[in-house]
């Protein structure tokens, strides 16, 4: 029962890896693994941190126990650490930010795409759309398009790519679309997602990472790896409170199956990193599970999946034109 439930064995990060110098943008760094993935790279020498977080009394609280961190003060006792706020479930944040980052920090060197939320309940958010779909997806998309010409232009001022590292899920190969929701012929993704009668509570997080690995196949071919990597993985099933949205009978279960099969945080950020930091232009536009690069899923490539894919493209880049100026490769 207990070999039923372990996790292969994930190696630590090579040595030798320094980021002096370099700054890195984390969402939802203010817990779970985004705050695990902040303290790891300030380990690794990170010059500048910015904490991207919905709460910002909390990300500044998180400072504090970053710089106590025994082996940020002994590999890097100075960095700086800068928290902003970034609250996914509206567009108006996310574009604030944006465009503060691109005032404030000159060079971008790496974006972690790591803020997510799973819920069993349905709640629209202020942008109308279902609160999962919003945060997890197109939050993310808006992210992406209003920093993708910092990224580049920092890039040639570094002569080395920036990295957009994106915490995707292997539940996305269990979409509802396939039996419980199917999406209609003549019906919007986007459309469905917002309709109550079409939300399965236990698969809208796999739905929505989905979206986001169909999105980032998308947008891969139109970028230029010399200027942008971006790339995406599951870190596996870690023991993080992710499951503290589930009804208590339901979380105990979970909690038990945490308890033998969940990886540490730790491990969990070796293998985001590994994405970031390790994994070279060979990974750009692919998905990782654990620290290696797999084909994409069945449900990506079927049929049903392709559609859904140039559905959500057409579909995303209307959504973002009404909202901010896209660069050339938003097309």
């Amino acid at each position: 029962m207990v070999r039923f439930f372990q996790q292969a064995k994930v190696e630590p990060l090579p040595t030798g890896i320094d980021l002096t110098g370099k700054t890195a943008v984390i969402t939802g760094a203010s817990a779970g693994m985004g705050l695990e993935v902040t303290k790891q790279l300030l380990r690794l020498r990170l010059s500048t941190a910015i904490l991207a977080v919905r709460n910002v009394a909390k990300g500044e609280a998180c400072i504090e126990s970053l710089l106590q961190d025994r082996g940020v003060q002994t590999h890097n006792p100075q960095p700086t650490i800068k928290v902003m706020e970034l609250d996914m479930d509206r567009y108006d944040s996310v574009q604030k930010f944006a465009k503060t980052l691109r005032q404030e920090v000159p060079v971008v060197d790496l974006l972690i795409l790591n803020a997510g939320v799973a819920s069993l309940k349905f709640e629209r958010s202020p942008t109308g759309h279902e609160q999962v779909t919003q945060v997890n997806y197109c939050a993310n998309t808006l992210l992406v398009a209003e920093l993708l010409p910092h990224l580049e232009a920092g890039a040639e001022q570094t002569g080395s790519p920036a990295r957009i590292c994106w915490v995707g899920s292997r539940s996305h190969e269990t979409p509802s679309f396939e039996k419980k929701a199917p999406i209609g012929a003549d019906e919007g993704v986007l459309e469905h997602m917002d309709k109550e009668d079409a939300f399965v509570g236990f698969q809208r997080y796999n739905d929505t990472k989905l979206l986001c690995v169909l999105f980032m196949y998308s947008l891969a071919p139109r970028l230029d790896p010399k200027k942008v990597i971006i790339n995406m993985m599951c870190p596996g099933m870690v023991n993080t409170a992710m499951s503290d949205m589930l009804p208590l009978h339901l979380r105990m279960i979970f909690n038990v199956i945490k308890a033998i099969k969940a990886r540490s945080p730790e491990v969990g950020g070796w293998i985001i990193l590994h994405a970031a930091l390790v994994a070279g232009p060979e990974s750009h536009g692919k998905f990782l599970i654990d620290k290696t690069i797999v084909d994409k899923s069945p449900i990506v490539t079927s049929p049903m999946g392709q559609e859904i894919q140039k559905k959500l493209w057409e579909e995303t880049i209307s959504e973002l034109s009404k909202l901010t100026t896209l660069p050339p490769q938003f097309s």
